[in-house]
């Protein structure tokens, strides 16, 4: 019986994070731990956790998630443990070059984590200005969309011609992408979460938006 194994793909995606750390970080990035799991954004190539979600002792069970504060959940996400960078597995079949990109994309989001740097709002959907100087100087070409900011990654020419210098540049193991057929009903509208990162105040809203709190004048993060 042949058996598959994401291990090869884990561990080819775990040498092109050293070597990247080494070429455009000068090795100051924290070890993460890489996963590679489906999509669960509908549409995003991956992700970098901005807590730390990984540890190697066994958390304590938490029996009523209501009844923590915002500070014992902020300490919660400063324990010690790794931080996580997913790569989604449908996306694994784009170009080498793409998920290099995509891995890069997000070994810059560490770098602003490690140093204090807010680079996401919106739930972490939108890049902003200082996402796109960290970018820039750690190997990438940005661009801005009107939605989601300064999110528009590529790499730049030394990056590219570094990734092209590699050897092995394909995975051997493929996630299908089954396509979702729409229904002739129309669906419900859906509201949207929205939090103050300073506060916790919630509010919903149907449709985008963008809200100040006016307690801590901090713009609402949708979740």
């Amino acid at each position: 019986m042949n058996k598959q194994s994401l291990k090869p793909i884990i561990e080819k995606l775990e040498s092109l994070f050293s070597k990247f750390n080494e070429k455009f970080f000068n090795n100051e990035l924290q070890i993460p731990v890489i996963t590679v799991s489906p999509d669960t954004t509908k549409g995003a190539y991956g992700w970098c956790t901005d807590w730390k979600a990984w540890s190697t002792e066994a958390p304590k069970p938490i029996k009523d998630l209501s009844t923590l504060t915002k500070e014992q959940l902020d300490s919660m996400k400063k324990d010690d443990g790794f931080y996580e960078i997913n790569l989604c597995a449908e996306y694994l079949s784009r170009p080498f070059e793409q998920v290099a990109e995509t891995l890069l994309h997000e070994m810059v989001h560490l770098y602003n984590l490690q140093e204090d740097v807010q680079d996401t709002s919106r739930g972490g959907t939108y890049h902003n200005q200082k996402y796109k100087d960290a970018a820039v100087a750690h190997g990438l070409t940005v661009e801005k969309d009107k939605k989601y900011g300064w999110n528009k990654t590529k790499l730049n020419d030394d990056a590219k011609a570094y990734v092209d210098s590699l050897q092995d540049k394909k995975f051997q193991l493929y996630r299908k992408i089954i396509p979702v057929v729409s229904g002739t009903k129309k669906s419900k509208q859906s509201s949207r979460k929205y939090v103050c990162p300073g506060c916790g105040c919630i509010i919903r809203a149907t449709k985008e938006v963008h809200v100040i709190c006016g307690d801590c004048e901090m713009v609402f993060e949708e979740e």
